[in-house]
């Protein structure tokens, strides 16, 4: 990445300014983004703004506007979806930010595709952007505050609030401090209409979470000498194999949860077909998958791959 204009913009991308609008283009050219610094009286206008600036002629419809919270120096925020329809694998979206009287609008138009694979870069770039003139709050020296039962109790009613936000049922929780757990429960219910409350033992599908343990197990195996971050993983596993011959050659242990390897998501073998999946029926779907990148070229989740560091 490199910075330009307050941001940064991924490495090898194309960057062009057009007075206060700058578009930047990734290796696909059906996807671009584009940055508007706009003069606005509120969010609607400033996106109105930002699009006859890059697109004169737009018209699609609107399908939802969202508010979202402050953060990072802007102190207003707003999201806006556009009506495409499935035959054109389009994203159409835009959000403005405020900061002061100032508007700063990002476009999105493009491809499913090209925003699956670039979707990590895309939020760098747009994550990068700050104010003109924004300190980032630094935590450093200073001591936290104590979880006592006043701020106990803020959390729990800030957790009460998503739920309420989110309609979600139930949520357990603990809450640590100096390393040691001062409060572990659960609010609300496991099932709508039921009145069976949420505890701190209560079982929910650990989801993406498993990655981190995985992560952990691996390198506890590091430690204990049984395998190396950079052994290649054909070295302990003949049988891997991806869906080409070259990549697998290049896989290091490391790099089964790395999400780097170009392997795209692809997640829908094992969602739709769960219920039979074993661990030698994941690890031949994953020998089919094609790499859709270059090996280390960009960030690509990856859930198969995480599962063969796993087994």
């Amino acid at each position: 990445r490199v910075a330009a204009g307050g941001h940064m913009v991924p490495a090898g991308w194309a960057m062009t300014t057009n007075g206060s609008m700058v578009v930047l283009d990734p290796p696909e050219p059906d996807t671009h983004v584009v940055i508007v610094d706009v003069k606005a009286k509120d969010a609607d206008a400033a996106v109105a703004a930002g699009w006859a600036t890059y697109q004169p002629a737009f018209k699609r419809p609107l399908k939802l506007a969202t508010p979202q919270a402050a953060r990072n120096g802007w102190e207003e925020r707003k999201a806006y979806q556009y009506e495409t329809s499935p035959n054109e694998r389009a994203v159409v979206q835009a959000m403005a930010w405020r900061a002061g009287d100032a508007w700063t609008v990002f476009l999105l138009d493009g491809k499913e595709p090209t925003f699956e694979k670039r979707g990590g870069p895309i939020g760098l770039a747009l994550q990068s952007l700050r104010p003109q003139g924004y300190q980032r709050e630094s935590f450093a020296g200073k001591k936290a505050n104590p979880l006592d039962e006043k701020r106990l109790s803020t959390l729990k009613e800030f957790v009460a609030g998503g739920m309420k936000m989110f309609d979600v049922p139930g949520v357990g929780l603990a809450f640590l401090d100096g390393g040691k757990t001062v409060w572990a429960g659960g609010l609300g219910v496991k099932e709508l209409g039921k009145p069976d409350p949420v505890g701190a033992d209560t079982l929910f599908i650990a989801a993406s979470n498993t990655k981190a343990l995985t992560t952990l197990l691996l390198a506890e195996l590091v430690d204990e000498g049984k395998m190396r971050w950079n052994q290649p993983v054909t070295e302990l596993y003949p049988g891997f194999r991806l869906g080409d011959d070259a990549t697998p050659r290049q896989v290091l242990v490391e790099h089964l949860i790395c999400a780097c390897t170009g392997l795209p998501r692809q997640d829908d073998e094992w969602l739709l077909q769960f219920g039979g999946v074993t661990p030698d029926s994941a690890l031949a779907t994953l020998a089919t998958m094609q790499p859709t990148s270059g090996f280390g070229e960009m960030f690509q989740y990856s859930n198969p791959m995480a599962g063969a560091a796993g087994f």
